[in-house]
């Protein structure tokens, strides 16, 4: 369709040409509806779909919206095909390939190595570094030097979009670049549950030990979906943890929160993930957030200026991924208009409808709504006298957010909390500052909140 058409002309420039021909030209439109603004993308592959929607969903968004003027729906579909060749990708970990066996074969037969899941443009190189990540940055880079020593198995947690799929790749990728045979297996906790049902089904145990045992390093990306009522899942996983890490082989695991706070895991598998490191990657800084809008603008041949990379920056605080979406959208806007240098205007143009929607819903109320909800309290506590430590903590750290995030002053804070004094919330803010910085467990859950409320 020459709408879609249009839209894969500027993906091709808004992408490297590598991603444009291994993921973006592969889907097919199936849909087009210019009156009702829906398009429907296709691949035969749904775990391929799943991974192209993670990975380039902004990207492809941001210029279908740019070309159609307005928001457009996108929706992603499976075709029913018979021939497709049987490739594996996981729909959690970043887009990884997973070969079948026939697949594997084929490679060993090649003489090539047999890593099978990273994707070798998630590297250091490419990664920023700044003071949200420093410790999971230096943490990951000393395993991929020294793999199976000190850092086993390797937890990495964090919110959704800050770079934790991206550490766990370049790790493997800069152990290949160290020994080119070694065998390394980065799979999602969906890919692991989907083997592992195949296995039941098909009464192939050995085939699953042997994939998941025989590597000398196993990485997998949002454990957390291994929890619930999966003991037999979490016990296979038990059990590769048992024939690696005792034998000197390095596991990584990554999670959206520590592994304390898994609930319904097994006991067993929460002692060994916290035997070893774990490290908690934070949403960056401003000054970060602009350096990777200046880096992911560089590797586009897209010229940045400081200014506009920092008013992005300022308004977008959420994850990676949200910054990678508005300058792909500014991006595609540029090309579209052919306005020359890009300025801060052109970028508050550009991303008009994206700054609207980061900022107008959060209100005071708002934010007394998602912290009541996220620790089960009701509304009218935040407005109540009650001294439980129960309320008393989420009333302060949504004294703080709003703070944080609104424009209100303390005074009127203080007033949409139960008539406060505005010294109230000054202490409340003073307080929950102080503490998020040495307690790990609050630190966590007030990014999770700001999350919540910034998207």
């Amino acid at each position: 369709m020459e709408f879609w058409n249009l839209c894969l002309k500027m993906l091709a420039q808004a992408v490297s040409s590598a991603d444009y021909e291994r993921w973006i030209s592969a889907l097919n439109c199936q849909e087009w509806d210019k009156e009702n603004k829906v398009l429907v993308l296709s691949h035969p592959n749904l775990m391929l779909l799943n991974t192209i929607e993670k990975n380039f969903g902004s990207s492809i968004q941001g210029i279908v919206n740019t070309l159609a003027g307005q928001p457009v729906s996108i929706s992603y579909q499976a075709e029913v095909s018979k021939e497709e060749p049987s490739i594996t990708i996981d729909d959690k970990g970043q887009g990884e390939l997973f070969p079948d066996e026939k697949v594997i074969d084929s490679v060993k037969d090649e003489g090539e190595n047999k890593s099978i899941g990273l994707l070798p443009a998630l590297t250091f190189e490419n990664f920023v570094e700044g003071p949200s990540n420093s410790l999971a940055f230096a943490a990951t880079r000393r395993v991929a030097e020294c793999p199976g020593t000190n850092y086993n198995p390797l937890f990495i947690y964090g919110g959704v979009g800050l770079g934790k799929t991206h550490l766990m790749h370049a790790v493997g990728n800069k152990m290949l670049k160290h020994n080119p045979n070694c065998r390394i297996l980065c799979v999602s906790a969906q890919n692991f549950m989907n083997d592992f049902t195949t296995a039941v089904r098909e009464n192939t145990y050995d085939q699953f030990n042997n994939k998941y045992h025989n590597v000398d390093a196993l990485f997998i990306d949002d454990v957390q979906y291994l929890c619930g009522d999966k003991r037999q899942i979490q016990n296979k996983l038990f059990e590769a943890f048992e024939k690696l890490v005792p034998y000197g082989k390095q596991i990584i695991f990554t999670s959206d929160t520590y592994a304390r706070s898994l609930k319904a895991m097994d006991e067993r598998l929460i002692s060994r993930f916290t035997s070893g490191l774990s490290v908690e990657v934070e949403p960056p800084e401003l000054e970060t957030r602009a350096m990777i809008l200046q880096k992911k603008a560089m590797a586009s041949h897209f010229d940045l200026p400081d200014d506009v990379a920092f008013f992005i920056a300022k308004h977008l605080k959420s994850n990676v991924r949200e910054l990678e979406g508005a300058l792909q959208r500014l991006m595609a806007y540029h090309m579209f208009q052919s306005k020359g240098q890009v300025t801060v205007e052109m970028a508050r143009e550009a991303l008009h409808s994206i700054l609207i929607s980061s900022t107008a819903q959060l209100t005071v109320e708002r934010i007394q709504g998602v912290v009541a909800e996220y620790f089960k309290i009701s509304l009218a506590d935040m407005y109540s006298k009650r001294r439980l430590k129960s309320i008393v903590v989420p009333r302060q750290i949504a004294m703080y957010l709003c703070k944080e995030l609104t424009k209100s002053s303390l005074p009127d804070i203080g007033d949409r909390f139960g008539k406060r004094d505005h010294t109230t919330v000054l202490h409340a803010v003073q307080k929950i500052t102080a503490e998020r910085k040495t307690d790990s467990d609050l630190n966590y859950k007030i990014h999770v909140l700001e999350q919540m409320l910034k998207n």
